[in-house]
């Protein structure tokens, strides 16, 4: 018969090298305890069958397996995420792209209109369910859309929005396509939020963190120096704001050695444009900023 262990027997005892913190963590995920509990009792006994589940993600964290992924939560801009392997796992740097959304929100406060809201390569939600959970302009009517081409990251969005109690309208399909027929009758500003694969093949496979390889690639890297999505999404864009007379804010992230070449594409496509180029946190070049207003809008 095998026997109960404390909490302080298995961090002290535990053959596979992983970090502290994330021994703490996967061991509070199992027990379902906080990890306030699980620092201030270290002689807490565990069953044996949580013992061995303990151990196994213990094993699966040292090959690499992100802690995300092994407790299937992530936060993002302090709300709580379900990720999965179909996902892409929220970083802190796209925290920006809520922020800057918010702001483009504040803006509206004043003015007597609605807002929709795109978000295309939507994965785990975050950024979308983020800005509609956060925004404090509840007068202003704003309807929320999402796309994404993985439809087990749609699934996983649609859990994230019940699970955050937002309404967002999920379509599947690549980038503004599932959309078409909706734009082509806004007559009001369009807000498009885009976090796309955007890292090229080298840095992927030469990323100081092996965690990567275990997300979905499809949801990391892209062709032409990392930008290929990006530009098809821009001249979607094109399409149809000559077509329907769009009013549209939009915002990328990108790697900060892309912002140059990918403000030269932008404004390659668009003849007359407001691009800016938004610093993160880290003073990195992180998001591009394109405001594009058609002579029938007062913007």
């Amino acid at each position: 018969m095998y026997g109960d262990q404390t909490i302080q027997q298995i961090l002290k005892n535990k053959t596979i090298a992983i970090d502290q913190l994330d021994a703490e963590l996967l061991i509070m995920h199992i027990l379902k305890k906080p990890r306030e509990f699980v620092l201030a009792h270290p002689e807490y006994n565990i069953k044996w069958l949580k013992q061995r589940r303990i151990k196994k993600l213990f094993k699966k964290r040292a090959n690499n397996i992100p802690l995300a992924y092994l407790t299937g939560h992530k936060e993002f801009f302090g709300l709580d995420f379900l990720v999965n392997k179909h996902t892409l796992i929220p970083r802190p740097e796209t925290e920006m792209l809520v922020d800057l959304g918010l702001q483009e929100i504040q803006k509206l406060m004043t003015k007597d209109c609605k807002l929709t809201m795109i978000d295309v390569g939507t994965g785990s939600g975050c950024i979308p369910i983020s800005i509609m959970k956060h925004r404090i302009n509840n007068e202003l009517q704003i309807i929320s859309y999402a796309s994404d081409i993985s439809f087990g990251a749609l699934k996983i969005a649609k859990k994230n929005a019940n699970l955050n109690h937002v309404n967002i309208i999920f379509k599947h399909g690549n980038l503004l396509i599932p959309f078409q027929s909706l734009i082509s009758n806004i007559k009001s500003p369009l807000l498009i939020t885009a976090n796309l694969p955007y890292l090229t093949e080298e840095q992927y496979h030469t990323s100081p963190t092996p965690e990567i390889h275990k997300e979905p690639k499809s949801a990391l890297v892209s062709n032409d120096n990392g930008l290929s999505l990006y530009e098809e999404l821009l001249k979607q864009i094109k399409n149809l704001a000559t077509d329907y007379k769009l009013h549209f804010i939009l915002l990328m992230e990108i790697d900060p050695s892309q912002s140059q070449l990918l403000t030269k594409k932008i404004k390659q496509i668009f003849s007359r444009v407001q691009v800016k180029i938004k610093k993160d946190y880290m003073g990195n070049e992180r998001v591009i900023y394109v405001h594009y207003c058609h002579d029938t809008f007062v913007c």
